[in-house]
């Protein structure tokens, strides 16, 4: 990666409120209806998400991934929906980013932007996806169904019953953690994208299900052991940490012993972790876009030290999805798709360092 892409991101992110505040107020003059329509509380809306915009495109262009802000701009599509922003007022707003930043950036700096904005235009000019319900890609689309149904009618000691009646049934814990949780999640997700729950729901959901996994806890150590040892970690201030949490338990029914440290872990203190803990595999887990940076600083620090220089260093989440080289471009050595697959490239990866000495994906 050149210096020239990280100095983009920067003088961007250096300039983010006066940027931010050009761009609305050119979009404003070209649309005068948003005044009308939104009143000045939308004024103060649409500046905090061209904001927000600023940071994914900052982020998009020092990872020279034009496809991780083209998939955001899809993403806030369909969020802005249900606010009455329609498809062409963000056209427009990616069109006022393109005429300020020309204007503020010098020409070779604006030039490293153009691919980010042009791929967002083309994303905004064709025709959206709608994503369909979640639950019915479920191999147990019924049961995954009626736990959710359970959930946002907040009734959670029925879904709890409902899994461990599932339990007693014989039906494995990674089917009931990938086909029940996993979907469950994954629908919420959704239904608060398109404003069908609120985030209160939201929240409440997510809390309902990472205490139905504790009480799976006792299941989890039931299987035989691998001597594999993995940390698992969100990187800075992360808060989606649900979807580690179920990685990390689906290494444990696996056979690994795992230590689940969550987010906001300084590096230094992990890095003491990791030596201490002797750990095979460290998972790192990153669902913002604009948090992908300090997973990359992350990685670096863990290569600098020569006690743990070798370790597996395994990435998940929503950028690494959405672009499937980008585990490559920050140093990982592999990337899961889910938890399923996490455990699979883990356990290869370990193996073959285990036969040549090195990790290379």
């Amino acid at each position: 990666m050149s210096l020239d892409v990280t100095a983009v991101g920067k003088a961007i992110l250096d300039r983010e409120d006066r940027l931010a505040e050009r761009i609305t107020r050119l979009q404003y003059e070209r649309q005068p209806e948003l005044q009308q329509k939104f009143g000045e509380i939308g004024w103060i809306k649409t500046k905090q998400d061209t904001s927000y915009t600023l940071k994914y495109l900052a982020e998009s262009i020092h990872l020279e991934s034009p496809l991780l802000f083209s998939s955001y701009m899809t993403w806030l599509r369909v969020l802005l929906q249900q606010y009455q922003v329609g498809t062409e007022d963000l056209y427009v707003n990616i069109l006022c980013f393109q005429e300020v930043l020309r204007q503020e950036l010098d020409e070779e700096t604006y030039r490293y932007a153009t691919p980010h904005l042009e791929a967002a235009l083309r994303q905004l000019g064709s025709d959206a996806e709608q994503q369909g319900s979640y639950l019915e890609e479920s191999g147990m689309a019924a049961e995954a169904t009626a736990y959710t149904e359970l959930l946002l009618e907040g009734r959670r000691a029925e879904a709890s019953r409902l899994v461990m009646d599932l339990v007693d049934r014989g039906v494995p814990l990674q089917t009931i953690y990938l086909d029940i949780f996993q979907q469950s999640q994954y629908e919420i997700g959704r239904l608060w994208q398109t404003g069908r729950i609120t985030v209160a729901q939201e929240h409440y959901c997510s809390a309902a299900t990472q205490l139905v996994m504790s009480q799976l806890f006792p299941y989890l150590f039931n299987q035989s052991r691998k001597g594999l040892k993995l940390v698992s970690a969100c990187v800075g201030g992360e808060l989606h940490e649900i979807g580690l949490r179920m990685v990390t338990d689906i290494f444990e029914l696996n056979g690994w012993d795992t230590y689940y440290v969550g987010a906001n872990v300084p590096a230094r203190s992990l890095i003491e972790l990791l030596k201490d803990y002797k750990a095979d595999v460290l998972a790192i887990s990153c669902t913002m876009t604009y948090h992908v940076s300090l997973a990359r600083e992350l990685i670096a620090a863990v290569r600098q030290d020569p006690d743990i220089g070798g370790i597996v260093v395994l990435v998940g989440g929503y950028p690494f999805n959405t672009d499937r080289e980008l585990w490559r471009a920050i140093g990982a050595d592999g990337y899961g798709r889910d938890a399923e697959q996490s455990v699979r490239v883990a356990t290869e990866l370990t193996g073959r360092k285990g036969r040549s000495g090195a990790c290379q994906a």
